[in-house]
């Protein structure tokens, strides 16, 4: 079984650093996520329940650490992986391995859950909008009020690339969800769930 530790950079009050140590997109490329990047931050603390929520079989999940789930990681494959890995205390973070963008965020949402999504396919430099979704509903992440405040500090420059572009989308979810991706989630254990 997974320990779900408590993870992610606060200081009394849980309020957070602003920016990560690391560059979000750069720490992807250097961990061999530059060809296609999907992942979803979930507002469920449990990764048991956010692999049912994705619809894994439970017989096809097993414990392993990132280099392990890695193995699994085939941008053009057609089989569903994902490795499940806590986030912050209430969050769990689901890295896309293979299957596309195959997500259940609607039904990971129901009854007040919170789920956001980013989608980017190297190469072809094709990058979405994150996706929010709030109680079954899709909603802009730059629409939410509450959300303002994460990212009105940062550049808004339509000059900027899509490297640049992904790394601040990384940075707001990190500032909303209350922690970033750094060494600690690259060397965390999680859960690899198959699609049989």
């Amino acid at each position: 079984m997974v320990f779900w530790p408590r993870c992610g950079r606060y200081v009394a009050g849980y309020i957070m650093t602003l920016f990560p140590t690391e560059n979000q997109q750069r720490l992807l490329v250097a961990h061999g996520l530059n060809r296609r990047f999907g992942a979803l931050w979930v507002s469920i603390a449990d990764g048991y329940e956010v692999a049912r929520g994705l619809h894994f079989p439970v017989g096809t999940i097993e414990t392993c650490d990132f280099q392990t789930a890695m193995r699994s990681y085939d941008p053009a494959g057609s089989a569903r992986r994902a490795w499940i890995t806590p986030h912050t205390p209430g969050w769990s973070h689901v890295l896309l391995l293979s299957g596309g963008q195959a997500s259940s965020a609607e039904e990971l949402s129901r009854h007040g859950q919170r789920v956001f999504e980013i989608s980017y396919v190297g190469g072809i430099e094709e990058l979405d909008e994150p996706i929010y979704t709030y109680d079954g509903e899709y909603r802009s992440i730059f629409d939410e009020a509450a959300h303002e405040a994460h990212w009105t500090d940062l550049p808004n420059d339509d000059t900027m690339s899509i490297p640049e572009t992904l790394d601040q989308f990384m940075i707001i979810i990190g500032r909303i969800t209350g922690g970033f991706l750094d060494q600690n989630w690259i060397s965390s254990e999680g859960l690899l769930c198959v699609m049989l």
